[in-house]
C-alpha cells in the first residue's frame, strides 16, 4: 500500500502523465536523473515504477486521468508500493521538500486543502535536513565555510526545538510547500498552529538575521491564515541577540 508522502526519487523509476508545460520529456528525465532517479519509463510496471508524475492533458480517456493513472490506482489496491504526485509535488522534491501523495484519479492532493476540508499544516518532520557538509552545484558561489556553519548551526537548533516540542507532547512538523517554506511547525491544544522560523546568528549578522527571519515568519504566518489555520508565529534563533530587548519589542507589537 502506498504511503502518504514521497521524500526523494532516489533509486526509484519514475512515470510520468500527461504534459509539464514548459519541460519537454528530455528535460524532464534529466531533473529525473539529476535528482537520483534510477530510470525514467514511458509505462506503468507493477514490479518496478515507484513514482507516477500527474502532469495535465486534454486527451486522458478518462476526464481528469489517463491510462496510466488507472493501472496505477489498480496495482495500488492490490498492495503494490507506487505513489502518485503532483508538478508541485515534483519540483518540491528539488527543494528537499516531501511531495504529498495523490489519491488516485483525485485531482488535487487532499494535504494542500483548506484546513476546514482537512488539510495538513505540515509533513512529518525529518531532523538534520542540513546536517551534512556542502555541495556546491557549480551555478551559485559562497563562502563555504561561512556556509556550512550557518547550516549546520541551524539545523542543530532546529533538532533541539524538535526534541523540546516532542517533550512537551507535541509533534513537531516540516513544509511541504516552498511558498510556505517554515522551518518547524505544531498543532497546539487551543487549535492554533504554532511556525518557527530558526536563524543562526552571530555578533556580525544578528540584525541581518533577525531581520530576515522576522520577514519570513510573517510571510508564512499571512499565507497559513489563507489556508485557514490559525498561526502563531516564533523566530528562534541560535544563540540570545545582543539587542535583545529591542527585538523582544518588535516581537511583540507584532
Amino acid at each position: 500500500m502506498a504511503s502518504e508522502w514521497v521524500y526523494d526519487l532516489r533509486g526509484k523509476e519514475v512515470v510520468f502523465t500527461g504534459k509539464i508545460e514548459g519541460y519537454s520529456e528530455a528535460e524532464l528525465t534529466e531533473i529525473d536523473l539529476k535528482m537520483g532517479a534510477a530510470r525514467v519509463k514511458d509505462w506503468v510496471n507493477k514490479s518496478s515504477t515507484d513514482v507516477l508524475v500527474r502532469g495535465w492533458s486534454s486527451h486522458w480517456k478518462y476526464g481528469n486521468f489517463g491510462k496510466k493513472e488507472k493501472q496505477t490506482a489498480e496495482l495500488q489496491k492490490a498492495g503494490h508500493h507506487i505513489q502518485i504526485i503532483d508538478t508541485d509535488g515534483f519540483f518540491g522534491l528539488r527543494s528537499s521538500l516531501p511531495a504529498p501523495a495523490l489519491k488516485p484519479n483525485v485531482p488535487d492532493a487532499p494535504a494542500r486543502a483548506h484546513a476546514a476540508a482537512g488539510g495538513l499544516a505540515g509533513a512529518p518532520y525529518r531532523a538534520g535536513t542540513f546536517a551534512g557538509p556542502l555541495q556546491g552545484d557549480g551555478e551559485h558561489y559562497r563562502d563555504p565555510d561561512i556556509m556550512e556553519r550557518g547550516l549546520k548551526a541551524h539545523s542543530a537548533t532546529q533538532d533541539k526545538l524538535a526534541d523540546l516540542l516532542g517533550r512537551h507532547g507535541l509533534t513537531p512538523l516540516s513544509p511541504f510547500d516552498k511558498k510556505c517554506n517554515f522551518d518547524l511547525a505544531w498543532h497546539s491544544a487551543d487549535g492554533t498552529v504554532g511556525l518557527a522560523e530558526v536563524k543562526s546568528n552571530t555578533e556580525g549578522n544578528e540584525v541581518f538575521q533577525v531581520r530576515h527571519g522576522l520577514g519570513q515568519v510573517l510571510d508564512y504566518g499571512q499565507r497559513m491564515k489563507d489556508r485557514g489555520f490559525r498561526p502563531k508565529l516564533f523566530l528562534v534563533l541560535e544563540t540570545k541577540p545582543r539587542d535583545a530587548t529591542h527585538w523582544k519589542s518588535l516581537c511583540a507589537e507584532h
